[in-house]
């Protein structure tokens, strides 16, 4: 049985673990993403430390015996939207151009989209608030 805590708790790794390579590395990323055409560093590091932050946030969240719908409903949507932005820069040609690049951002894509999916499907299965 999925638990909502540990979806959240998941999710939140994710976002330290990505979270802390773009912070740490953002050139590195920004190269196997794109090669020559890669996104300019300090967007690579920016995405990182708001990663890491909503990381942080989801940690704190996920203690709550029950959380508030809205916040729920807040991290799903930021999980959607960056499938969103991921599909819109792959099929774009923008930042996202290398092979290997276009298929880890793509299996990073499912995964925060199935995220945002089992977070609302868990908090919905607890009850209504």
């Amino acid at each position: 049985m999925l638990i909502l805590k540990n979806v959240m708790r998941a999710n939140a790794t994710s976002c330290l673990a990505f979270g802390g390579l773009f912070a740490l590395q953002p050139s590195l990323v920004a190269n196997f993403l794109g090669g020559a055409s890669s996104a300019p560093q300090i967007y690579i590091l920016i995405l990182g430390i708001l990663l890491i932050l909503n990381g942080l946030h989801l940690l704190w969240a996920s203690r709550v015996p029950l959380p508030r719908k809205e916040l729920i409903l807040y991290f799903s949507t930021g999980d959607y939207l960056w499938v969103i932005g991921s599909i819109g820069l792959i099929v774009s040609g923008v930042w996202i151009t290398t092979t290997a690049g276009v298929l880890v951002a793509s299996a990073v894509a499912v995964m925060v989209g199935l995220f945002g999916v089992l977070q609302m499907t868990c908090r919905k299965a607890m009850g209504h608030c």
